[in-house]
């Protein structure tokens, strides 16, 4: 499935699920449905409840309430808790979690354990094959590196043919550049397969890039679900605009059904008259131009990031900083004035409080 098609069937579906310990509520109700095929992030600051709900999806941990179900069976409930061998869940962990006095062809074959002996060794050839890892097969977990690692646990994780895949952090422990390609590699491979997928990560970006859904957790709550590039451009509020990328925000207060800012006039229709507001855009939505054209601003910083140098500046008359990101070599000295204009929109208008807070 494309990450643009509308899945058809929900093979996980939870509502109202908690999970506490002592007065902490590390689940606080959650309900989430999760389509057939999807790649679904689940993305959140530590302590946020996720790999909480991973492990209570999987199994792992019991809930102390609501229901789940899967492929429209039900898997936990009052008075019901289904075993996690028995949930057609695959689990891969932060670490691969692979035995070490195993080869790779045990290892995957581990997880089929009471198949016959032909049936195991069809399969485990099968998922070496597609993961790209059959070369492998006869190596240990020490004599490989963290790329083929990563590959070997998911093989064996995809080896029972899961109805779902949970993946807790799964490329934390690799190095950036290899990150960014085996985590390119894994998503072809799950997406070719139709693999209805959850991934735990703490990167905004790694949640941007990969998912077809992005579900933002705080506090055990779900406080954002939608697709990664309608959250970005269109946040629900100031904590996810935040959360999901940088930002630069202006102060203000509603008044005529707008918030003045030295950027612009920006509409805030749902907010009540006299409301502290805060006007907030991403820095590719700020442009340089001269101080006659725009708001006039001084650099008072530049920060070289290869392909781009970020530029920070002070509007005259306003305590706010500004980022924004200009070509290297268009970047003007620092202690420059020059002009900024916004593009009206990008720019979003939130309450200068937090509905996320409960």
């Amino acid at each position: 499935m494309s990450r643009n098609e509308t899945p058809d069937a929900q093979p996980l579906s939870l509502l109202g699920v908690s999970r506490s310990y002592g007065p902490v509520a590390a689940l606080d109700g959650i309900s989430l449905q999760v389509g057939m095929g999807e790649v679904v992030c689940l993305l959140g600051p530590s302590g946020c409840g996720k790999s909480t709900l991973l492990r209570v999806i999987g199994g792992v941990e019991r809930a102390d309430g609501g229901t789940m179900e899967l492929g429209g069976r039900p898997i936990f409930g009052p008075h019901l808790f289904v075993e996690p061998e028995d949930r057609s869940i695959g689990f891969m962990f932060q670490d691969y979690a692979l035995f070490p006095h195993l080869t790779v062809a045990q290892n995957v074959a581990f997880g089929l354990r009471g198949s016959g002996k032909a049936a195991i060794a069809s399969r485990s050839t099968e998922v070496l094959e597609v993961a790209g890892v059959a070369h492998l097969s006869e190596r240990y977990p020490h004599m490989l590196s963290g790329g083929e690692q990563q590959r070997v646990a998911l093989a064996r994780a995809l080896a029972p043919r899961p109805a779902i895949l949970l993946m807790d952090e799964p490329f934390s422990n690799l190095d950036q550049g290899l990150r960014d390609t085996v985590r390119a590699e894994t998503l072809r491979l799950l997406r070719s397969l139709g693999t209805t997928t959850i991934i735990v990560t703490h990167d905004p970006q790694e949640a941007l890039a990969a998912g077809d859904r992005l579900v933002l957790l705080r506090d055990g709550r779900v406080v954002a679900d939608g697709p990664p590039r309608h959250l970005y451009q269109n946040p629900p509020h100031l904590y996810a605009a935040r959360f999901l990328g940088p930002g630069n925000e202006l102060s203000g207060r509603v008044l005529a059904g707008a918030v003045e800012t030295p950027l612009g006039r920006f509409a805030a229709p749902t907010l009540g008259e006299g409301k502290g507001a805060r006007a907030f855009f991403r820095p590719q939505a700020l442009s340089i131009c001269s101080v006659e054209s725009g708001a006039e601003a001084q650099v008072v910083d530049r920060a070289f990031q290869g392909e781009s140098e970020r530029l920070s500046l002070r509007l005259i008359g306003c305590p706010d900083l500004m980022t924004v990101d200009v070509a290297p070599d268009a970047a003007p000295n620092v202690g420059s004035h020059v002009g900024l204009r916004v593009d009206p929109s990008s720019v979003r208008v939130f309450a200068d409080d937090d509905p996320t807070k409960f």
